[in-house]
């Protein structure tokens, strides 16, 4: 049998890099994503950014 070993083994202080993880955006349900309401001002729910 064979000895165990870690399944990552790290040398010498060596670090993985962090996964990349994508962010999950929802787009807005008061804007439809435009970051405006239908006046043309700021949408209040996104400030703007058209998610959420």
């Amino acid at each position: 049998m064979p000895p165990d070993t870690p399944p990552t083994a790290q040398h010498d202080g060596e670090q993985e890099p962090p996964a990349l993880i994508a962010p999950k955006r929802w787009r807005c349900c008061d804007c439809g994503a435009t970051g405006l309401d239908s006046h043309g001002i700021t949408c209040k729910s996104c400030d703007g950014l058209g998610f959420c």
